[in-house]
């Protein structure tokens, strides 16, 4: 029996799981690899942190979007560790208790 955190930390994509004050509580190797960054490094860090400046407010558009419950996928550009540019394609789906309140958001993110 395969436990989901195994197959998550497995997965040929990034996964990344954001609380609802979009700081980070879970990122596997992959995404990590993605952002040139390690996993641990990644913990509780704001996700936008990995945010070019001038990108910002649509990255606050796309994290309210998922808030009000939008489950469709994008494009975007995320900043590296390193300050160099990463296109990314995402998936994002929000998570809420069974109260209806937002939790975060998972995101499975795969490079162009």
């Amino acid at each position: 029996m395969m436990v989901a955190g195994c197959v998550m930390a497995s997965s040929q994509d990034g996964i990344w799981i954001i609380d609802a004050e979009a700081k980070t509580v879970f990122a596997n190797d992959r995404m990590a690899e993605i952002l040139r960054t390690s996993a641990p490094e990644m913990l509780g860090q704001p996700s936008f942190t990995y945010v070019f400046p001038e990108d910002a407010d649509d990255a606050r558009r796309l994290f309210d979007a998922k808030k009000r419950g939008s489950v469709n996928p994008f494009s975007f550009r995320l900043r590296r560790a390193d300050g160099s540019a990463v296109s990314v394609e995402v998936q994002g789906t929000p998570m809420h208790n069974a109260a209806g309140d937002f939790l975060g958001i998972v995101g499975t993110f795969s490079t162009r």
